[in-house]
């Protein structure tokens, strides 16, 4: 069907002047214009009959696919320093679906994990198959941890960033939940009662950090800093458990085992909230960012290699302690915080 010219120009001037005033916090000059180029020459050819560029940037106008920063509400607007293609908020579940292919302020965010859990998935079924053997019930629920709540974790980004634009009750933040269990179980491999105190302090804390960070007050944008905090936290608190671990099997052990890489893993964690919570590179070059490189995607990054090498980690653990430790007798031990002693 012909779209006649002057109706594509009544809709790009109405586009123009719903979005292209300005907000206060940023410069006049980001405001939203549109190419005319490969418009102008179709005033009445079909849709038909366009190449697939040509169509995508009529539908792009007609259908407002895409914002400004300004254009958007509140509870979307989140980072203020990302000035274009963003999606405007829609009530359909079909638009904000076959948004995945197209290139927004999203894509990249919502592509990285959803690729992540892929590659994570077949990860898990690779290593029961090369392992299970060598697998007890007790390993096979500390690696089925890790691998479900990473799953989890970048299944539940991955939806609230294809969702996120659906409404303001589907903008909600899903914590991470802490993937220490499998790196305690075989740091305290012989030590079942320190092993079982350590786990439940991780599992109330990953509880109490989820239900924080998913209520409502913590979705607006305000809270982002406290969000990036809490991140950053649950990520150095693995650093209880490592220092005593290193205590009981000695520095240079630790490193045998394969500890350098769960350093490694913190580092990426604690870089990527830092990167996330200040906004680095957008908020020194504003606009530049909006499709590729913006903070978020290298938080996204930065957990799927913190990921890897925490899985890489903790299977050096695994091959380590499985293969050359022997719990020859049970261990107890006292736990207290003013007391904590070894007898067996």
């Amino acid at each position: 069907m012909p779209i006649p010219l002057e109706q594509i120009q009544n809709i790009i001037t109405s586009s123009e002047q719903d979005f292209s005033f300005s907000n206060r916090s940023l410069p006049i000059k980001h405001s939203v214009h549109y190419d005319m180029k490969s418009i102008t020459n179709h005033e009445y050819q079909p849709l038909s009959l366009m190449s697939e560029i040509e169509r995508s940037s009529i539908d792009y106008i007609l259908r407002r696919r895409y914002i400004a920063h300004w254009g958007l509400p509140e509870w979307l607007g989140d980072n203020h320093f990302l000035l274009q293609k963003h999606r405007p908020p829609t009530n359909s579940i079909r638009e904000c679906l076959i948004s995945i292919a197209s290139i927004h302020s999203e894509t990249i965010n919502i592509w990285t994990h959803l690729i992540g859990t892929f590659c994570i998935i077949v990860a898990y079924i690779l290593f029961l198959i090369d392992n299970y053997s060598q697998l007890d019930i007790s390993d096979i629920i500390s690696f089925s941890i890790f691998f479900i709540s990473a799953i989890l974790c970048l299944t539940f980004s991955t939806l609230l960033h294809i969702f996120i634009n659906y409404s303001p009750r589907v903008l909600i933040t899903v914590s991470k939940l802490d993937y220490i269990v499998p790196v305690v179980h075989y740091l305290f491999y012989c030590y079942f009662q320190l092993k079982t105190k350590y786990i439940s302090i991780v599992f109330v804390h990953s509880i109490a950090s989820m239900i924080g960070t998913s209520s409502a007050a913590c979705s607006k944008p305000r809270y982002r800093p406290f969000k990036a905090i809490l991140f950053i936290v649950l990520g150095l608190y693995g650093i209880a458990p490592a220092t005593h671990a290193c205590i009981l099997h000695g520095l240079s052990r630790m490193f045998e085992m394969g500890f350098l890489y769960l350093c490694i893993m913190a580092v990426t964690y604690i870089a990527g909230g830092i990167i996330y919570a200040i906004r680095i590179p957008e908020r020194y070059f504003p606009g530049r960012f909006d499709i590729v490189g913006q903070s978020h995607q290298i938080l996204h990054i930065s957990v799927i290699a913190a990921v890897y090498l925490h899985f890489y980690g903790i299977c050096c653990l695994f091959h380590n302690i499985i293969r050359t430790e022997q719990c020859i007798m049970p261990i107890t031990l006292k736990f207290s915080i003013t007391d904590l002693s070894i007898s067996s």
